[in-house]
This record gives structure tokens, C-alpha cells and sequence, in this order.
């Protein structure tokens, strides 16, 4: 609630806009934690690319823009990547390698993820029944939100900073509304798993746990949030969501280095075809957005010659 003495004296409808955008991207963040309860950084992190590809579809509902073929393609592309994410194509068996090299860390990925897959049609409802029939993790569902939501959090955020280009710290006020309703949420999911009281904090002091309080609320959460506002004043959703694409790169690394997780081959495949099309949808996206406007030379020709005839 750090932000919330920025939106002191600031643009009523400014701050409501900021608040909408701030609703998408907690979506965003809630599908990321629940689903990590039982799936990998990295798998959340591939799935989360899929923004780029729901980007320019969002774009073309909600706004009107025409969808590109190349889109369509990268949509595409990006579905088959999630299926050979999820194993419906057994790599390691067409490759000829061994499940034991391939996969080091599988054992503990299955019994990170067994409760949720196993009990999920008697324990998690109808989305754990699913989950359940299809052979894979709730989370792999759950973290569908996150394209959903940090995607059209993307968009809103550009109309509304083109909508209101003339309010003084537009951008400021957007960013800090978001944190609030980011901060505002939370508060009420810890009151719902807590059955409405606060729970004993005294843990939280230990010097880890600050520090990982403070990286997540600080750094990833307002820092990234203003800076986001701020590239987008200039750059467009599309732009957002190529700079979002290479998360997953960064979050295998982090995984790797301090969870120590390991990918398999299925999952190095999958998300290579997945970033490839985030790139095939972006480049089709930048390069119709730096096309020069063309200039109707006829037209212009007519117009110099009715001036001179006048004369």
C-alpha cells in the first residue's frame, strides 16, 4: 500500500482506469501462484509467453485491429509448443533417449505435482477433474490466467495512456492505482485462507523471508509496474509483450541456479517452439508498425498544380 499516497489529489478517472488494469494484472499474478503449487518456474514461465500471441487477438476483438496471418500462425505455433510442453509427443522416445538422462529431476517434479493430479477429481472440483482427464497438473490450467490477465492488463494500459495524454502524471497515477488494487486484493485472499482474521506475522521477521517479501512486493511488483507504465507511453502492447516473451528464458535460469530444476527434453522443445512464436508474432507486429506511411504522390502532384494554376 506503498502507492497509495500517490493517488492523493490525482485524477479521478485516471485512478479508476489504473484500478481496471490493476484487477487483470493481479489476475495475472494469482494464476502464477497458484498454479507454481504444482507446476515448475519454467513451465509456468513458457506458458505465461503465450501473451504475445493473446495480445494481437485482444487487440483484434476488442479494438478492432485486423488480425495478421502471421499471427494466426504464431497462435498456432505456440498451441503445438504447449502440447509438446504437456508430453502429447514423447521426444525422449523418438530421440532414442534415456527417461533417466532426460529427465533427472522427474521424480520430484511427480511428487511435487502427484496430490494435486491424483485427488484432484475428489479434492479440487471440477478444474482438478479436468486436469485429471486430460493427465496433466492444475496448474498447467490455472496458469492460462496469466496470459489472460497480464495480456489485456497490456492493452488497457496503452489506450488508456493514449486516452489520457493530456493529464499531468498519468503515467504515475496508472501505476500506482494498479499496486493498490495488486496490494488490496492480496490483503483479501489472506483474509479468505485465514477465515477472516489476521494471522500471526511474527514468522514473516526471519531475514529470508523480508528479503523475499520485499523482491516480490518491491522489485517485481511496483518497480516493474512503473517502469511498464513509463515504455508505455511509447511503445505499444505488442512491444509489452516482446520484452514479457523472454520471461521464461530468465525464469529457467533462476530455477536452475536456485531451485535447482532441470528441464527435460520435451520441455526444452516445447518452449523453443513457443518462443519462436512469440517472435513470429512480434516481428510481424513491429515490422507493420515502423512501415513508413506511404504518401499519394498523384495527389499531391494534382494539388501543387491547381496552386500553380491559380497563380
Amino acid at each position: 500500500m506503498i502507492s497509495l499516497p500517490l493517488l492523493y489529489k490525482q485524477n479521478k478517472d485516471v485512478i479508476l482506469a489504473g484500478l481496471e488494469c490493476g484487477l487483470f494484472i493481479t489476475l495475472g499474478y494469482v494464476s502464477q501462484s497458484l498454479a507454481l503449487d504444482t507446476i515448475s518456474a519454467g513451465k509456468c514461465a513458457f506458458i505465461c509467453s503465450l501473451t504475445v500471441v493473446f495480445v494481437p487477438i485482444v487487440s483484434a476483438v476488442v479494438y478492432r485491429k485486423p488480425v495478421k496471418p502471421m499471427n494466426l500462425v504464431a497462435a498456432l505455433v505456440a498451441l503445438s509448443g504447449v502440447g509438446v510442453l504437456e508430453g502429447m509427443i514423447d521426444f525422449n522416445s523418438l530421440l532414442g533417449i534415456q527417461p533417466a538422462l532426460a529427465e533427472p529431476t522427474a521424480a520430484a517434479a511427480t511428487a511435487m505435482a502427484s496430490s494435486s493430479i491424483d485427488t484432484a477429481a475428489a479434492s479440487a472440483g471440477p478444474l482438478g477433474a479436468l486436469a485429471n482427464t486430460l493427465g496433466i497438473a492444475k496448474g498447467d490450467i490455472i496458469a492460462l490466467g496469466q496470459p489472460i490477465g497480464f495480456g489485456y492488463s497490456f492493452t488497457r494500459i496503452e489506450h488508456y495512456q493514449e486516452k489520457f495524454k493530456g493529464v499531468p502524471n498519468r503515467v504515475l497515477t496508472i501505476a500506482a492505482a494498479q499496486c493498490v488494487a495488486v496490494g488490496f486484493i492480496s490483503f483479501l485472499w489472506v483474509l479468505y485462507d485465514y477465515h477472516g482474521t489476521l494471522p500471526e506475522f511474527g514468522y514473516m521477521l526471519e531475514p529470508h523471508r523480508v528479503a523475499t517479501v520485499a523482491w516480490t512486493g518491491i522489485v517485481t511488483t511496483v518497480i516493474a509496474i512503473f517502469m511498464e507504465g513509463i515504455a508505455l507511453q511509447k511503445a505499444t502492447a505488442t512491444d509489452a509483450s516482446i520484452a514479457f516473451a523472454s520471461e521464461p528464458v530468465w525464469a529457467s535460469l533462476f530455477g536452475y541456479l536456485l531451485l535447482k530444476e532441470q528441464l527435460g527434453t520435451n520441455s526444452y522443445i516445447g518452449g523453443a517452439i513457443i518462443m519462436l512464436a512469440c517472435l513470429v508474432g512480434s516481428v510481424s507486429d513491429l515490422g507493420a508498425e515502423t512501415e513508413p506511411e506511404t504518401v499519394d504522390v498523384t495527389a499531391t502532384s494534382a494539388d501543387n498544380s491547381e496552386t500553380e494554376d491559380f497563380s
